[in-house]
C-alpha cells in the first residue's frame, strides 16, 4: 500500500526516492538532478544531452488513466515516468501512448539504458 496523498496516490511508500537517486547520480549521462516538487517525485535531470522532468511513482500498473491524471496534478512538462518499484509496471497501452507525445515510461532499469538515446521515450528494454 502507498502513503497517502491527495494530490498525488502513487507516491513512495517512504516519501523519499534515495535508491533511485543515489543510482541515478553515477549513471555517466547525469550531470546533476534538481528536485522540482520532490515530495511528489518530480526532478529535474541534468543529462550531458539535454534535461528531462520526471515523475517517479509507486503505482501498482501505471497505465493510461493515471498519465491523464499526472497531467492533471503536474504544472511542469514530464518528459518521463519512472516505476520506482520492482512490484510495479506500466501497461503497454501508455507506454505506446506516451510515446507519441515524446514521452517515455520505464522501469527503474529500463530509464537508465533509455537516457543514454536522444529519443529516449522510444528505448525498449533487449528483455
Amino acid at each position: 500500500m502507498v502513503a497517502a496523498n491527495k494530490k498525488f496516490p502513487w507516491m513512495s511508500y517512504y516519501v523519499h526516492y534515495k535508491f533511485f537517486l543515489s543510482r541515478l547520480k553515477n549513471h555517466d549521462k547525469v550531470i546533476r538532478i534538481e528536485p522540482i516538487e520532490a515530495k511528489n517525485g518530480i526532478y529535474k535531470i541534468h543529462l550531458s544531452n539535454g534535461v528531462l522532468n520526471i515523475f517517479i511513482c509507486e503505482c501498482y500498473c501505471f497505465g493510461v488513466a493515471e498519465y491523464y491524471e499526472l497531467l492533471d496534478k503536474v504544472d511542469v512538462k514530464i518528459a518521463a515516468i519512472v516505476i520506482n518499484s520492482n512490484w510495479c509496471g506500466y501497461t503497454s497501452e501508455v507506454k505506446e501512448l506516451c510515446k507519441e507525445f515524446n514521452v517515455g515510461v520505464f522501469e527503474f532499469g529500463e530509464f537508465f539504458g533509455a537516457i543514454n538515446r536522444k529519443d529516449f521515450w522510444n528505448y525498449i528494454s533487449p528483455e
